[in-house]
């Protein structure tokens, strides 16, 4: 399998796999793949103003993380929940649907919002 430039950069040059003051997190394990994800986010308002990740497992998982991350910085919380796995595998230029991982991430992020007033 050959992946892209894009996909390439997420995965091996993360900005938001570090440490932050968050307000909410969350975390979603695929333990049949060994993958495992943590998303922590600070909510001011109804902007996420800082938001990062921990994640072990495949490659794609990771840049699924940074993906997702890239998405929801900066954003509003209406932004958030109407964002579709389509757009996290947009942003990693990655459509091979055969891979379930994709999807951690996002479900961690929309997780981490349910108790966000």
């Amino acid at each position: 399998m050959a992946y892209s430039e894009k996909f390439k950069e997420l995965f091996m040059r993360p900005r938001h796999c570090n440490e932050i003051e968050y307000t909410h997190t969350a975390e979603v394990v695929y333990p049949e793949h060994g993958d495992r994800v943590r998303i922590f986010i600070k909510v001011e308002g109804n902007l996420i103003k800082d938001i990062a990740f921990k994640a072990s497992g495949c490659p794609r998982v990771i840049a699924a993380s940074e993906a997702v991350c890239r998405l929801a910085n900066g954003k509003n919380l209406e932004a958030i929940n109407s964002l579709e796995e389509k757009d996290v595998r947009n942003e990693m230029e990655f459509f091979d649907e055969g891979y379930e991982c994709i999807k951690a991430p996002l479900e961690a992020l929309k997780k981490a919002l349910l108790d966000v007033n």
